[in-house]
């Protein structure tokens, strides 16, 4: 990989701004088209996720600080810190060993079956 695949994977990143569009799936679709393999593609995207989750992570640890109840809720953000890490680490782990046999026809059919229900429900209460 060079910088010139990650601008570009980057770019594919942008797309999941649109309703139904998953920022993983659009960010390992764009780096198999750049002609990885399915699992660099997600090693990559899952690497690509740390900067916008810490940059999210920042901003809810400023609203909790605010709260200025932080010792109160202190054992409940533990207990979920420690759930969240140790299920994100399962789901990652099945997902890249998924992607090593199988494609991701079945998750851009959800993708776009998601998509379409939204535009279509947007424009209906619009």
């Amino acid at each position: 990989m060079n910088w010139l695949d990650a601008v570009i994977i980057g770019f594919w990143q942008v797309a999941a701004l649109l309703p139904g569009v998953s920022r993983s799936g659009s960010t390992i679709s764009g780096a198999v088209l750049q002609g990885f393999d399915r699992t660099a593609a997600a090693r990559f995207s899952f690497l690509m996720s740390i900067p916008a989750l810490g940059g999210a992570g920042l901003v809810a640890l400023k609203d909790l600080l605010e709260t200025g109840n932080l010792m109160a809720e202190l054992p409940a953000i533990t207990v979920g810190f420690i759930a969240a890490a140790i299920s994100g680490y399962a789901c990652i782990r099945w997902l890249l060993h998924y992607l090593q046999r199988h494609s991701l026809y079945v998750f851009a059919g959800y993708c776009t079956a998601v998509s379409v229900f939204t535009v279509v429900y947007w424009f209906a209460v619009v």
